[in-house]
C-alpha cells in the first residue's frame, strides 16, 4: 500500500494531467469552429465577387466607352433586335465607323462597322454574359446603366456627357 502523501501526489497528478488535456481539448474544439467560420466567411465572399463581376466589368467596360467617345455628337441610342444599344461614331481618316454596345441573350456585345453599312445582332462581338442589362436616356446628358446580377440584384451606374445636354435616337 502507497503512503498518504504518495496517493495525494499521485491523485494531483492525475488532476493535473486530466486538467491540461480538457484545456488542450477545448483548445482544439474551438480552433476547428473558428476555421468553419473562416471558411464559411470566406466562401460567402468568394461567391459574392463571382455574381457581381460580370455585371460590374459589362458596367464599367460600358461606361469607360462612353468616356472615350464623349464628343459632340458622338454618342447616340438606337434599337437592335428591339434592345436599346449604345452608338459610338469614330472617324478614322475619311471613314466614319460606329461601334455599338448591345444586350442580346444574356450577354452583351460589340459591333464595329462602318456608317451606313447594316447592322445585325448575330454580328457582333460577345463581350460578357450579363442579365437584364439596360441602356436608359435619363436626360440632360445622363444615361443611366443598369444590369443584374447572378443573384438577380440590381446594380446600376449612371454616367453624364460632357459634350451634350441631350442624348440623341437614331
Amino acid at each position: 500500500a502507497l503512503p498518504i502523501s504518495q496517493m495525494k501526489l499521485k491523485k494531483r497528478h492525475m488532476t493535473d494531467l486530466f486538467f491540461t488535456l480538457s484545456l488542450f481539448g477545448v483548445f482544439a474544439v474551438c480552433s476547428f469552429i473558428l476555421i468553419l467560420i473562416g471558411v464559411q466567411v470566406y466562401r460567402s465572399s468568394a461567391d459574392q465577387l463571382t455574381s457581381t463581376y460580370s455585371t460590374r466589368t459589362a458596367l464599367s467596360y460600358t461606361a469607360e466607352k462612353i468616356r472615350q467617345h464623349d464628343r459632340e455628337g458622338s454618342i447616340f441610342l438606337t434599337k437592335i433586335n428591339g434592345e436599346t444599344a449604345l452608338a459610338m461614331k469614330d472617324q478614322v481618316g475619311e471613314e466614319i465607323y460606329i461601334t455599338y454596345i448591345y444586350p442580346d441573350t444574356d450577354s452583351l456585345y460589340e459591333l464595329s462597322v462602318r456608317e451606313g453599312a447594316s447592322v445585325s445582332a448575330e454580328l457582333g462581338e460577345k463581350i460578357l454574359e450579363v442579365k437584364d442589362f439596360h441602356i436608359t436616356d435619363k436626360g440632360r446628358g445622363f444615361l443611366e446603366i443598369s444590369a443584374s446580377d447572378t443573384d438577380d440584384i440590381p446594380v446600376s451606374l449612371l454616367v453624364h456627357l460632357r459634350s451634350e445636354s441631350d442624348i440623341v435616337w437614331e
